[in-house]
C-alpha cells in the first residue's frame, strides 16, 4: 500500500508549523509526569512549577495546560485556572477540560455571590 493511501489526510498548516517549531515532540512530558505525581500527593506548589515548565517547553500540548488548570483549581486560583482551561480547550476540545471549566465557572459565580453578600 502506498503512503498516500495509508494516510490520505494532509497535515494542516498549523500542524506543519507545530512540527517545524518543536525541537523534540517529547519535550515536557517528564515534567508533566512528575507534576501529576505531585498532584496525587497534594503537593500543589511543586506540581504547579513543573507544569509551568512543561507548558513553556512544549506549548503545543493541550494536556499540559489542562493539568496546570486542574492544579490551579485545586489551589483555589480560579481566575488563572479558567484562563489555562480556555487555552487548553482552544487547542483541543476534551470533555475533561470542559468539565473543569464548568467547575471553575461555578466557583467563580459562588465567589461573586459571596462577595456581594458580604458587602451589603
Amino acid at each position: 500500500m502506498s503512503p498516500a493511501k495509508r494516510d490520505s489526510r494532509k497535515p494542516s498548516r498549523e500542524e506543519r508549523r507545530e512540527e517545524a517549531l518543536r525541537p523534540c515532540a517529547g519535550l515536557g512530558y517528564d515534567r508533566d509526569s512528575l507534576a501529576v505525581y505531585f498532584l496525587e500527593r497534594e503537593m500543589f506548589a511543586l506540581a504547579e512549577a513543573q507544569l509551568r515548565r512543561a507548558v513553556w517547553l512544549n506549548p503545543f500540548e493541550a494536556a499540559f495546560k489542562n493539568h496546570l488548570a486542574w492544579c490551579l483549581y485545586r489551589q483555589d486560583k480560579f481566575l488563572e485556572a479558567r484562563e489555562w482551561a480556555q487555552k487548553a480547550l482552544g487547542q483541543k476540545d476534551e470533555p475533561n477540560t470542559r468539565d473543569l471549566l464548568e467547575l471553575v465557572e461555578r466557583k467563580l459565580k459562588g465567589q461573586t455571590g459571596r462577595n456581594q453578600t458580604v458587602q451589603k
